[in-house]
């Protein structure tokens, strides 16, 4: 079990029973402290930029391209090899004691960044460091000798020191927060004590020590129990294919000892060689994860910034980023969730699917979060069809929708996804409800959102939540929510699949715009109310695509006036037990055949063989397609589409 923590530093003894006496029991049946809450801005996308002897102004520079292209999100690592002002003034120019040692904290506020700085602090405090005399004079050493200070985990007169002089001078220059990078070894003076635990432990008690911020530490992994100090990363990875397939069960597995916030050097960190594709399949993956790290060593030919990569690549990199950066009113929603009810944003598949056999066979699948089940591409297109490919597992019960193609899959089946680069296998299934910040490019700075997107997929029953902190509001949408009081603000949404009803239990006048997915018509006795009021006039209703789909979905677009109560409840009434719509495959599978690298008799084939798939049925098509002999990989793409939902063939 779990003792208390404290922050006291007189007593080693002490540190041992706060940090050592802790044993997890993680069972499928006991999930005992899965999940802390990390800051909010830690949700968006991170930049780690670790250039060859980086100055100030080639920070401030990157940084700034990023915001400007709206892919940077709210957080930045400078590397520096040593915990010395030496390093701070490589990375600020500027030296601890000047009028210019806040400019680089400044520069980064202005763009609305945070900051973080690696450690490495086995090496001590040497003398040319600017606290050099203020720790010795704190530790009673004579400096005469010039002789560094060495690095004593186990002394606990050093760990005040080093966190109360030597960590506050340089967090005055750019830190709001540290990354912790031992990779020294678990030993001490003292048997058991593990300078890595230790670390992470006062670290995250120092950064939270105004009991206001939400303590946040990065660090290296220290062994079962880890996940009471967010949040950690995996090492240097490797730039190869193999070490993004390793990642997901990695990640998703990590939760059965209650390591939910996992981070990953996103498009590998050394070796291996420049692969755009490669990148971007990690990029997208990294946006499904809990953290989002872009990471890379110092060589000039490994950075990380999209712009930097063939168009192709850098334009889906730049598009999902941006889609991370949506996504936060859903993950610090269950940032919160998952802090109070122990459940990771990760899960392996085997967590809800206990006693299904598949659900431990698929172990690079996983769900994120209540509403998305991801099946992460981890291998090259096939240049052929340009498409990349991999085999998913759909638990029975539900159908599922694609939320980058609209396609809707039955369930209970394996099946084979066939994907192009702009698209990544993520399905909601029907009964779930997803919010996002409703801008296409939001702003740095992790303020709450002005207008939400909710993402609905009908079927069965749904509720969701919103929850944001009032902390995080900007000038606009604290106007629109002046009423609230609380420092938490939730709203609910719920589905009713019998009466076909979504209600919205809001708490402010901002706007709100409902995609309900693949559901592609409008109601004849569509109604929309708010308090009782019919607003359906006002209220813009189309029909369009989610992202780059070319499955129509109806869209509903709500928005209030300022004098708009500070609780009210706005209705959506499609009619009695709407169903998903049945996509027709073949605007689809004719973009797919267009870009197939083939014979042109062979594209007029497979097209003549869908074209008289209502006519001949299902089997028929199957047969002559398969009787074609082609290339593996080329007819199994329009397998997929073909046999997605067994309606298209019921309905025909």
């Amino acid at each position: 079990m779990a003792v208390g923590i404290s922050q006291d530093f007189c007593s080693t003894r002490h540190w041992l029973l706060t940090i050592c006496s802790y044993s997890v029991n993680c069972s499928l049946g006991q999930r005992l402290l899965m999940c802390k809450a990390v800051a909010r801005y830690y949700l968006l996308n991170y930049s780690q930029y670790n250039p060859l002897n980086p100055s100030q102004d080639q920070m401030i520079t990157v940084m700034a391209i990023a915001s400007s292209a709206a892919v940077v999100g709210d957080l930045v690592a400078a590397g520096i090899s040593y915990l010395t002002s030496e390093y701070l003034t490589r990375v600020g120019e500027a030296t601890l004691g000047t009028t210019s040692c806040f400019q680089t904290r400044r520069d980064f506020a202005e763009l609305c960044m945070n900051v973080t700085l690696n450690d490495h602090p086995h090496n001590g405090v040497h003398s040319h460091e600017d606290s050099y005399e203020e720790m010795a004079l704190a530790l009673d050493i004579d400096t005469r000798d010039r002789k560094p200070i060495l690095f004593d985990p186990a002394n606990a007169a050093f760990m005040k020191a080093y966190l109360e002089i030597l960590h506050r001078n340089i967090e005055k220059v750019a830190c709001d927060f540290w990354w912790i990078d031992w990779q020294q070894g678990s030993y001490s003076k003292l048997p058991g004590l593990d300078p890595l635990w230790l670390l992470n432990h006062f670290h995250y008690l120092d950064n939270g020590r105004d009991k206001e911020t939400i303590p946040l530490i990065f660090s290296r992994y220290a062994g079962p129990g880890s996940h009471r100090y967010p949040v950690g990363f995996s090492g240097d990875t490797v730039v190869t294919w193999a070490s993004l397939a390793f990642q997901p069960e990695f990640t998703a597995t990590a939760s059965n000892v209650g390591y939910g916030w996992w981070s990953h050097d996103i498009g590998g960190h050394i070796f291996g060689g420049r692969d755009d594709e490669l990148v971007t399949r990690w990029v997208q993956l990294g946006v499904f994860s809990p953290i989002f790290r872009l990471h890379s060593s110092d060589s000039k030919w490994n950075s990380k910034e999209p712009w930097l990569y063939r168009s192709e690549c850098g334009k889906v990199m730049s598009e999902f980023m941006r889609l991370r950066h949506r996504m936060v009113p859903f993950l610090y929603t269950q940032n919160v969730l998952g802090s109070e009810q122990d459940e990771p944003l990760v899960q392996p598949m085997y967590w809800s699917h206990p006693d299904m056999e598949a659900a431990y066979e698929f172990q690079n699948q996983y769900t994120f979060g209540p509403s998305l089940l991801v099946a992460p591409i981890v291998q090259p297109r096939n240049p052929v069809t340009n498409l990349a490919a991999v085999k998913a597992w759909l638990p029975a019960g539900k159908r599922y929708v694609d939320v980058f193609t609209g396609t809707v899959y039955d369930g209970d089946r394996e099946i084979v996804f066939y994907r192009r680069l702009s698209e990544y296998p993520v399905l909601a299934p029907e009964g779930s409800i997803t919010v996002l910040d409703e801008a296409a490019a939001p702003a740095n700075g992790c303020a709450n959102p002005d207008a939400f997107e909710a993402i609905v997929v009908i079927g069965q029953d749904a509720k969701s939540s919103n929850i944001e902190s009032v902390a995080d509001d900007d000038d606009t949408n604290a106007r629109l929510s002046s009423s609230s009081t609380t420092c938490q603000r939730e709203m609910v949404l719920r589905f009713d699949q019998a009466t076909g009803t979504l209600i919205a239990e809001l708490n402010d006048a901002r706007s709100w715009n409902f995609t309900f997915l693949s559901l592609g018509s409008i109601p004849s006795d569509l109604r929309i109310s708010d308090d009782g009021v019919d607003i359906t006039p006002t209220a813009t209703v189309t029909l369009k695509p989610l992202f780059e789909s070319q499955t129509q979905s109806l869209r509903i677009s709500c928005k209030f006036p300022t004098s708009t109560p500070a609780k009210h409840t706005l209705t959506i009434t499609l009619g009695p037990d709407p169903q998903l719509g049945i996509v027709d495959p073949r605007p689809r599978l004719e973009q797919m055949i267009m870009d197939f690298q083939i014979d042109f008799a062979i594209k007029d084939r497979l097209w003549d063989a869908i074209k008289k798939m209502r006519e001949k049925g299902l089997s028929s098509c199957l047969g002559t397609l398969m009787a074609f002999g082609l290339k593996e990989g080329i007819v199994e793409p329009v397998l997929e589409m073909l046999v997605a939902d067994r309606r298209l063939f019921l309905s025909a």
